[in-house]
């Protein structure tokens, strides 16, 4: 590579980067509240839709804050019960916001799952308790094994993990993993247990042929918290109206993209800019459904610039 070509940062050299969850939350924080204040430009993703867990999705987000815009464009393919291998394949481009010139070319699929996660934890601040104990988990492939450890970040008192997935070698490895963090785990489970005996919920069921919602929210325990990272697919949808507060990533791309009918009393922007209170009393019961958001990916995008200008000196 000569001095003056465009880098391309792979998931190795980020993961080099020992990016913590907690940097990654901070840094929504901020692009949400500049995103409140009408200072960050975004548009609602677009999908080229093929079928079920089979697509193709471009984001694109710019602040002058920042001094930096994003595109990230994604395949999603679906992957059959016991195959490991990923299903999103992302890659991010990086320009300066000034002058429009690229900086650099990143590979998105580990910058995916810790912004994710952080989108997660963030609703999570603002709508989980901060004493949860137990966290469950409906898949658990890589997208639970970072809200994990930003869960963790956020709720230092979460002890137990109980892992439920489609695939039983998923789950145990999940709790394996979490028994490799200190905390007690159980997996496989059922998904019922693992809903019923939470604190904290992530449902990261991915779509496929013929999948029906099985999940029964009257199974939530009082104060729970969801982070519907399936955009609620694996959800009952005439039990969610039963519950307390119901937030997303951003009202306009939840309007254009998920069910009308769901009501919705808040999103990242209003609950970063203390708009909406988020939870106000112990046996709410929250859940935080979402699609993924294009101001996020340019903030962990901006995070990632930052540390590696760092790194090479």
């Amino acid at each position: 590579m000569t001095s003056d070509a465009l880098p391309f940062i792979d998931d190795a050299a980020i993961a080099g980067l020992h990016l913590t969850p907690d940097e990654a939350r901070e840094a929504l924080l901020r692009i949400y509240r500049l995103n409140h204040a009408g200072r960050v430009v975004s548009r609602p993703k677009t999908s080229l839709d093929i079928g079920p867990g089979h697509m193709f999705q471009a984001m694109c987000a710019g602040s002058e804050e920042l001094g930096l815009a994003t595109v990230k464009w994604l395949g999603v393919a679906p992957r059959p019960a016991g195959d490991d291998r990923p299903g999103i394949h992302a890659l991010s481009v990086l320009n300066d916001f000034s002058s429009g010139a690229p900086l650099a070319i990143m590979d998105a699929n580990a910058m995916t799952g810790l912004r994710t996660a952080a989108m997660s934890a963030l609703a999570a601040r603002y709508l989980a308790r901060r004493e949860s104990a137990t966290i469950g988990f409906v898949g658990s492939g890589l997208q639970a094994r970072t809200h994990l450890e930003a869960m963790r970040a956020l709720c230092p008192g979460l002890r137990t993990a109980l892992c439920s997935s489609r695939s039983e070698r998923s789950a145990a490895r999940l709790a394996e993993h979490a028994r490799g963090l200190g905390m007690e785990a159980r997996g496989p489970v059922s998904p019922e247990e693992a809903v019923r005996g939470s604190d904290i919920v992530v449902t990261t069921v991915p779509a496929s042929p013929g999948l029906e919602p099985f999940l029964d929210p009257a199974w939530l325990a009082p104060g729970a918290f969801v982070a519907a990272v399936d955009v609620g697919r694996s959800w009952l949808p005439e039990g969610l109206g039963a519950l307390d507060l119901m937030a997303t990533d951003d009202r306009e791309q939840h309007m254009r993209y998920l069910d009308g009918a769901l009501t919705l009393h808040c999103d990242l922007s209003e609950l970063a800019a203390g708009i909406h209170p988020g939870r106000t009393g112990e046996t709410e019961r929250a859940m935080f459904v979402f699609r993924g958001h294009a101001p996020a990916d340019l903030a962990i995008s901006g995070l990632i610039w930052s540390r590696y200008r760092a790194a090479m000196g």
